[in-house]
């Protein structure tokens, strides 16, 4: 091996490793990135990117809520601009090979004298998260579970949770027949008294609710539903029929395939029963 080489071999290396970003600049301009950061570009090598792309400053998506080149005065350098904003300001918006923002936590590195080391974390379904909160978006206001919108635009965190704790993502619908929105409400307070604060119980649909979950094995999912039979049932008094489907996601499945999975089973001659599919 050239020995001239083996200094850039070992720092390629060092941040082929990371799941991050990582871009080094010289002068502006960078001079290596990762491979995280050449699949997110959808590129083969850093030549590739250095062909084909222009300033890397370009990449940000000039959005007033980001930082990007329409913040940078001209005679200023982008990456001083950046590294002189506070940490929750360092947040910039990319787009990926499918057209889709993503947006990032910029960690900048300068403590060297001649280069700037970027290491960017996608935290776009977190900053979803947040943002919903903040707007009072992510509770259904009639029923108290969780909005439909912000259980899919959030539902990254749930599957790098599994994910993180080696553990499964169960799914259980129940579909609530002849009901209104008070018979709905009371259900989602019933249902809230009998899980975890970690599951996220959502309101699907009109009539439908989903509760998400993290569980060892399909068993420890069919008892969670069934315990969420018995609390239905002590509803049918009140001629509140219900069925409830149970799944696990599989692996490199979509959760909206899973949920589609669970919807194909409800048919009214399955009233008041559980099925797991």
């Amino acid at each position: 091996m050239n020995e001239i080489n083996e200094p850039y071999t070992l720092i390629q290396n060092i941040v082929d490793a990371t799941e991050s970003l990582v871009i080094i600049i010289e002068n502006d301009t960078p001079i290596l990135m990762n491979k995280a950061c050449c699949s997110f570009f959808g590129i083969n090598s850093f030549d590739e990117y250095s062909s084909n792309f222009g300033n890397f400053v370009n990449n940000f998506v000039p959005h007033p809520a980001y930082f990007n080149m329409n913040k940078v005065e001209e005679g200023e350098k982008w990456t001083e601009v950046l590294n002189a904003l506070e940490d929750k300001d360092k947040i910039v918006s990319m787009l990926n090979t499918s057209h889709e923002p993503r947006a990032f936590s910029v960690h900048v590195d300068s403590s060297h004298p001649s280069y700037i080391v970027l290491s960017l974390t996608d935290i776009s379904a977190n900053l979803i998260k947040r943002i919903m909160t903040e707007n009072h978006v992510n509770i259904d206001e009639k029923s108290g579970a969780y909005t439909k919108e912000y259980f899919l635009h959030t539902s990254e965190i749930l599957q790098d949770g599994a994910a993180f704790n080696e553990k499964e993502i169960g799914l259980t619908m129940i579909n609530i027949l002849n009901s209104n929105e008070d018979d709905i409400s009371v259900m989602v307070n019933r249902i809230k008294e009998s899980i975890r604060q970690t599951d996220m119980l959502v309101k699907w649909s009109s009539q439908k609710l989903l509760l998400a979950y993290l569980v060892e094995q399909e068993d420890n999912a069919v008892l969670l539903s069934k315990k969420l039979q018995e609390v239905m049932s002590t509803e049918r008094s009140k001629g509140i029929n219900f069925n409830i489907s149970v799944t696990l996601v599989n692996k490199e499945e979509k959760l909206t395939t899973s949920i589609k999975r669970l919807n194909s089973v409800f048919e009214e001659e399955s009233c008041n029963k559980m099925q797991l599919v």
